[in-house]
């Protein structure tokens, strides 16, 4: 790898800034593809998207916020959330059996709040 997750996604980020709706998406999501497996970083396209998508949502102001379960939520539980979750923040909600239950709650892939039944039993073997 020639270059960080970190520089791929300003990269990234910026051209997204300065071309916008100009962009042909198809056009250069290949390209991007194509510069990444001539550099050998194709398995990092993954996380130079999402660091691309936190810094944008960053630059507007606003957050990624991830909420894991171990089933979908309802509209209730979905409703405590909005308190903290403004217009604007990139909201993704992933269904992770393994934790068994309760939630995982991620913002910008630094702030973490884990209240999942996996991660109490955990805790409980690892003491």
């Amino acid at each position: 790898m020639k270059y960080k997750t970190r520089d791929y996604a300003k990269a990234l980020a910026q051209i997204f800034l300065e071309k916008g709706e100009k962009i042909n998406e198809k056009k250069f999501s290949q390209g991007f593809l194509k510069l990444l497996q001539k550099q050998g970083d194709l398995k990092k396209s993954r996380e130079i998207i999402n660091s691309a998508k936190i810094l944008l949502a960053k630059k507007e102001g606003n957050k990624v916020v991830v909420l894991e379960s171990a089933r979908k939520l309802s509209a209730g539980q979905k409703d405590l959330f909005s308190k903290f979750i403004k217009k604007g923040d990139i909201v993704e909600e992933k269904i992770a059996p393994e934790l068994i239950a309760g939630v995982k709650i991620i913002i910008d892939n630094e702030k973490q709040l884990d209240q999942t039944f996996l991660k109490k039993i955990n805790s409980l073997l690892n003491n």
